[in-house]
């Protein structure tokens, strides 16, 4: 796993040769390596840095959101014994699933929004009562902020990069405040938002708890 984590950071002029078909074997990369919960923030900025904005986070909404759908329908109908005995231990995840079963959706958008890794937390989800369409739903619109952030990072370090060596011309110094600015703009309301999200779990998650 290793090696095609290390491949994929390393390949990205391949991957940009072969066009779309490129995009699409990125994508299929990134559910391979979120079935074995490998970090995919990584993954979403070189996509930006090979790809550019668009194609990036096109190849990466591809796969976080097919891999999503794939661990879920692993959890609930391949392997629902196994991923049970393993989550079934956790405080966390019977929380998680009374919280589910109370709020249904709400609850999934709002914890894609909280740093919980994402292979592990759709192995989970497959174990609620949430039905497949509203999770993945959910999942697919609460994602996208988080993958556009990402994607977006690596775009301009690209851009920046390529003005630096002379690959491109540089260009005004008012868009890269505008650039800045927009990125920590961004960020803040990510923040925000995840603060938001950790609160109104906590409070569902209460009575749960008592």
């Amino acid at each position: 796993m290793h090696r095609l984590t290390d491949l994929l950071l390393s390949s990205h002029e391949k991957f940009q040769q072969l066009g779309w078909l490129g995009v699409l074997a990125y994508a299929a990369a990134i559910v391979v390596l979120q079935i074995v919960f490998v970090p995919l923030a990584p993954f979403a900025v070189a996509a930006g840095g090979g790809f550019g904005f668009l194609k990036g986070f096109i190849a990466i909404t591809l796969g976080t959101n097919g891999g999503a759908a794939v661990n879920f329908l692993i959890s609930r109908h391949l392997a629902r014994n196994a991923v049970q005995r393993w989550l079934g231990q956790h405080e966390k995840f019977r929380l998680i699933d009374g919280a589910v079963g109370r709020e249904g959706w709400k609850i999934i958008a709002l914890l894609r929004l909280c740093p919980i890794p994402f292979g592990i937390a759709n192995y989970a989800y497959g174990l609620t009562a949430i039905g497949f369409w509203p999770y993945f739903l959910a999942t697919f619109f609460a994602i996208i902020p988080a993958n556009c952030f990402f994607v977006w990072i690596g775009t301009s370090a690209h851009h920046g990069l390529a003005a630096a060596t002379g690959a491109e011309h540089a260009k005004h110094p008012g868009e890269y405040v505008f650039l800045a600015v927009g990125l920590v703009a961004f960020f803040l309301v990510l923040r925000h938002l995840t603060k938001l999200a950790k609160a109104a779990v906590a409070k569902a998650d209460q009575p749960a708890a008592e």
